[in-house]
């Protein structure tokens, strides 16, 4: 179907907005369809340019950058949002020291905003009046696995000559509810989900592991095929894996299993954090990801060792290593082929070994500043 004008286009993309919003909300909450008809006389001055500034808000949780991507001022963007506040009588976003934090009523709208944009593509498409709405994906990553994935994922997508709009955001536990909902489009976990519409893929198995320390900690001058014992005797800071090492880390049964008790410094959730606490310390953590261990390569002051097969075998001999998955809708088209597997060839590369690394002693491959090198020991 091809519409004449832009103006009857926008009529029936707003009557569409109105369907969507007023079906949803009069099933939903009682207190909106009681003032639906009110509702219904504020939604009349939205416009497709406000429920884009939404979606993106919503997806980069940051009205700057936005604002930079739609090359408009930030003004503009903060008219947008107090327009929606007004006709939903809801403030959307509140604004935390990190950036904005999405209110319930936006959790609930985001889906739908995001199915109007479009459908607001596929119309203009028809018409003939410009390219459909790029899609756009969420996709929720352990720290150890976010590092650089955005980046890649994209470098990969020039490659194969594909369009890619991505944004990696933290691992969390509302990470399934959230993609069943139309939130997020892929999460990284170390277990599979057990809801029917999600579909888990296996991805591999842990190989490798990285003893990460300050330059001058004095780990760096044990012998390099036998620094786990001595690990035990200082702090362990735990990188968070959920659902791997949430409840107990394989150091710490490690420990017990020897007899002796492992001191937890505390734990990270974000690498950043780890390298703060690293450096003002005498604490050890681990990574299991060579990415992320290339990430902290680049922190002055840190320095990275591999760990060697055969203590990574006693590290693990009854706490069994990490096994990744990535979990997707089963709906065709949720995610592109060619994206999930992109991303299940960087998460293999970055988590297992390659052949020419299996070897008994420990690798050398991230030395830091002064930190001693395998020739010197």
């Amino acid at each position: 179907m091809v519409y004449p004008d832009k103006k009857n286009y926008e009529l029936l993309l707003c009557s569409k907005i109105s369907f969507h919003l007023i079906s949803y909300f009069s099933i939903r909450d009682i207190r909106i369809w009681e003032l639906r008809e009110r509702f219904m006389d504020k939604l009349r001055d939205i416009n497709l340019f406000t429920i884009r500034v939404f979606v993106m808000v919503y997806e980069s949780l940051n009205s700057l950058s936005v604002a930079n991507s739609l090359n408009v001022a930030p003004s503009k963007v903060s008219r947008c949002l107090g327009a929606l506040r007004h006709a939903l009588g809801d403030q959307l976003f509140i604004r935390r020291q990190y950036g904005f934090e999405p209110t319930p009523t936006a959790d609930k709208l985001y889906p739908y905003f995001q199915q109007i944009m479009c459908l607001a593509g596929q119309v203009c498409q028809s018409a003939g009046d410009q390219p459909s709405q790029q899609q756009h994906y969420i996709v929720y990553a352990p720290a150890t696995l976010s590092c650089k994935l955005a980046s890649e994922l994209k470098r990969h997508a020039v490659l194969k000559q594909q369009e890619l709009s991505l944004s990696v955001r933290p691992l969390s536990a509302s990470g399934p509810d959230d993609i069943l909902q139309g939130r997020a489009d892929l999460m990284l976990s170390f277990k599979p989900s057990e809801k029917e519409r999600l579909e888990s893929r296996f991805i591999a198995t842990g190989e490798r592991l990285f003893v990460v320390a300050r330059d001058e900690h004095p780990i760096w001058h044990r012998p390099a095929n036998n620094m786990l014992d001595a690990i035990i005797n200082y702090p362990f800071l735990v990188t968070e894996c959920p659902a791997f090492n949430d409840r107990i880390d394989p150091l710490e049964l490690y420990a017990m299993d020897h007899g002796r008790q492992l001191k937890i410094a505390g734990k990270a959730g974000v690498l950043s954090e780890v390298s703060d606490y690293l450096m003002e310390s005498d604490a050890i953590t681990f990574i299991g990801a060579r990415q992320a261990a290339e990430f902290m390569q680049h922190i002055p002051g840190v320095s990275i060792r591999e760990m060697s097969e055969p203590e990574f075998a006693l590290l693990h001999d009854r706490c069994p290593p990490p096994k990744y998955y990535a979990i997707r809708r089963k709906e065709d088209g949720a995610l592109p082929d060619w994206l999930l597997e992109c991303v299940c060839e960087l998460v293999t590369q970055s988590v297992t070994r390659p052949a020419k690394l299996h070897q008994s002693g420990a690798s050398d491959i991230f030395v830091s500043h002064n930190a001693p090198t395998m020739a010197s020991l």
